[in-house]
């Protein structure tokens, strides 16, 4: 009975004595049960089983360990842990001489991306899967899945394949002759789906989707049908990548059509073509730590394409802009290289071919002066739509100013400017070549700070105290004959319609070809009511500003004083938004423009807003948006807008939202327009897209 015991003991003791070796340093075997199959030679553990090396750890219902070989075959609801890595499989077979192992069965991944397969083979540096699956989130019936005869799992969190096919759930309609992909960015950076009726459309189904085709790339295509127009298609993209820390993005959509259907006119009454398509193109790199570059592009065949089959992304930008800008960023300088060009016919635009500018913003000069330098060069052009000759300029410019602050009290600040601008034309107008332009500035900005703290408290609103910062402000600025040589300018850069005050400085200002009169004084007031807050020290419960502008030289047609404009923001708690802005003419009391924002919420139990635009003779009208949370799967939306002065309803919209196992948001919307418009009067749309995997 003692010779039994202590070959047992000896038995048991064969790994630890073999894990001494520089191999296998730190193993460890554990247990509920403990026994030796001697046609094996082989330790076999039962119950809880544990296999120790190194950073690595195996469990297992049984563990079977041979000490002379060092294999360890671990079978039944397996899992293997190394670091953040895991996987579970049915069996495993390790082998700690080159820790390389064999998987039956295997899951493997990092959330929230998962492989499973029909048997894996790998090494601490990566995994290659047979009869692989990966699925997006948690496997069901509506998850992105991948499909290939073999994949392998790197180390680096990359996975490739080859002849791996894409899809949903179980259906994989999409061939890929190559796979690549990182974990730590998105599976799928685009993917839509929708369809519906609208009478100008017909009946219609929209999609989108991008796949990995490499480590940083994602390629694919929009697709549209619609049963009054034909069929819309187009290559896109995504891109996401580092080149030697460095960051790389962008993104690429198209789409073309022969269009078959009631076309009407373009903006400038012109028959829209039947050949119609756009492309659209954005782009961001990190050129060295100094230097950047993006640029963006928007072709589109005619006006219209885009509100015709695209009007979710036409109406916020209704005027498509291309570009290309380079900055560099020096210690206590940037030099910029900027080129605007217009690849479309319909639209006025102005082009800088190209516009180089250099800026120096505030530098000390001793002595409490600080210098600012402004300066550039802008080759510009101007085409008119509708024909005729194009306006060109080639303008050399440069602003310099000084500035010198004083704070007499420490609730008074006053700051004198002074400053002067020299604009050179090549090609002048009324009968000049050139035309050189000096002009100078001087002025003041002084601010008057004040406070007070009220330690009022409301448990209901969260009040704890009350800080009131009040802040008059004044600036005034004069140039001498700013509108001088008006007559040998060409006019590019000039006034534009805006409802807000304009930048003041002579150093700030677009419109240099365009200039009047400044002998200007601007009056302000800010109010800001603060509370203490546990996350962040502190939150606005109230921000109310004011601002006007009294013109001592004016040109003809404008009043001494500006109208007065108000800006609010009140946010007494967190369900609880409201925002104003507004501007009237104090000489009669006239309210020239007023837009409101009210959101009121309960968490995402639901939320409600109502807003209104104002602004005289042209526009005035209200509009309503909510959604109710009914489960958390099913969420009601709807909108309104009301035009009060055509006395009708724009537009309503009504519909369901659905949650689709938290990958999906499916959206049900029925849409009621009226007015003269392109737009359907009435329209139905199934929506899917992608919550983000």
């Amino acid at each position: 009975m003692i010779f039994r015991l202590l070959t047992l003991f000896l038995l048991l003791a064969a790994p630890l004595v073999h894990a001494q070796t520089p191999a296998a340093v730190g193993s460890d075997l554990s247990g509920r049960t403990v026994a030796y199959d001697e046609t094996t030679k082989e330790i076999v553990l039962t119950g809880d089983a544990r296999f120790v090396d190194g950073n690595l750890l195996i469990e297992a219902d049984e563990i079977r360990y041979h000490a002379g070989t060092g294999v360890a075959v671990a079978s039944g609801n397996v899992r293997y842990t190394r670091g953040a890595e895991r996987m579970l499989a049915d069996r495993i077979t390790y082998r700690r001489a080159d820790r390389s192992f064999d998987l039956t069965a295997p899951r493997l991944g990092r959330y929230p991306y998962y492989v499973a397969g029909a048997t894996a083979s790998g090494t601490p540096a990566s995994v290659t899967v047979q009869d692989a699956v990966i699925t997006a989130r948690e496997p069901g019936g509506f998850q992105p899945t991948v499909t290939a005869e073999q994949l392998t799992y790197a180390a680096d969190q990359t996975i490739s394949a080859a002849r791996a096919r894409v899809g949903i759930g179980h259906v994989q309609p999409v061939s890929l002759p190559h796979f690549s992909h990182r974990l730590n960015l998105p599976y799928i950076s685009y993917v839509s789906l929708s369809a519906g009726y609208r009478s100008s459309l017909g009946v219609f189904t929209e999609g989108g989707l991008h796949v990995p085709m490499g480590e940083d790339t994602k390629l694919g295509g929009t697709l549209g049908i619609y049963t009054a127009r034909g069929v819309m298609a187009g290559p896109s993209g995504h891109y996401e990548l580092m080149r030697d820390g460095h960051a790389i993005n962008g993104d690429f959509k198209s789409g073309f059509i022969n269009d078959h259907g009631e076309k009407l006119t373009d903006i400038l009454g012109r028959p829209v073509p039947e050949d119609r398509g756009y492309i659209q193109w954005w782009h961001a790199q990190e050129l060295t730590d100094r230097l950047d570059l993006t640029a963006q592009l928007h072709y589109w065949s005619d006006s219209e394409v885009l509100r015709d089959f695209r009007p979710h992304e036409f109406f916020p930008l209704q005027e498509p802009d291309s570009f290309v800008e380079s900055t560099y960023t020096g210690h206590n300088y940037f030099v910029s290289a900027f080129a605007r060009v217009q690849p479309n016919t319909y639209h006025r635009m102005v082009e800088r071919l190209p516009e180089l500018h250099v800026s120096v913003p505030a530098i000390a000069l001793g002595h409490g002066f600080y210098q600012r330098l402004e300066a550039g060069f802008a080759s510009l052009r101007e085409d008119s739509p509708l024909g005729g000759p194009a306006l060109l300029s080639d303008r050399l410019d440069a602003y310099y100013a000084v500035t010198r602050s004083f704070t007499p009290r420490e609730w008074l600040g006053l700051t004198p400017v002074a400053g002067g601008r020299v604009t050179h034309y090549r090609r002048a107008t009324g009968g000049r070549d050139t035309y050189t332009r000096t002009l100078g500035e001087v002025g003041l900005d002084a601010e008057l700070r004040s406070s007070g703290v009220f330690e009022y408290k409301n448990e209901t609103w969260q009040i704890d105290g009350i800080r009131h910062l009040l802040t008059p402000r004044l600036s005034y600025r004069y140039i001498d004959e700013a509108d001088r040589g008006r007559a040998h300018l060409p006019a590019i850069d000039r006034r534009t319609f805006m409802t807000y005050l304009p930048p003041l400085g002579l150093g700030d200002t677009r419109n240099l070809d365009d200039l009047g009169p400044v002998n200007t004084l601007r009056l302000g007031l800010d109010n800001t009511f603060q509370t203490r807050d546990p996350a962040y020290g502190s939150r606005d419960l109230l921000v109310l500003n004011a601002a006007a502008d009294l013109r001592f030289d004016r040109p003809p047609g404008e009043r001494r004083t500006s109208a007065v404009h108000t800006f609010l923001a009140f946010t007494p708690a967190r369900w609880l938004e409201f925002d104003l802005y507004q501007s009237f003419t104090p000489h009669d009391f006239t309210l020239q423009e007023l837009n409101t924002g009210v959101t009121i919420r309960d968490g995402d139990a639901w939320a409600v807003q109502f807003a209104s635009h104002f602004l005289r003779r042209e526009i005035e009208e209200f509009i309503v948006g909510g959604q109710v949370r009914w489960d958390e799967v099913y969420e009601l939306v709807g909108r309104l807008h009301y035009d009060f002065r055509t006395r009708r309803f724009n537009e309503q919209a009504f519909g369901v939202r659905q949650n689709l196992q938290n990958t999906w948001v499916v959206e049900y919307l029925v849409t009621l327009y009226d007015g003269p418009r392109r737009e359907s009067d009435f329209g139905f749309r199934f929506q899917v897209e992608a919550i983000g995997f």
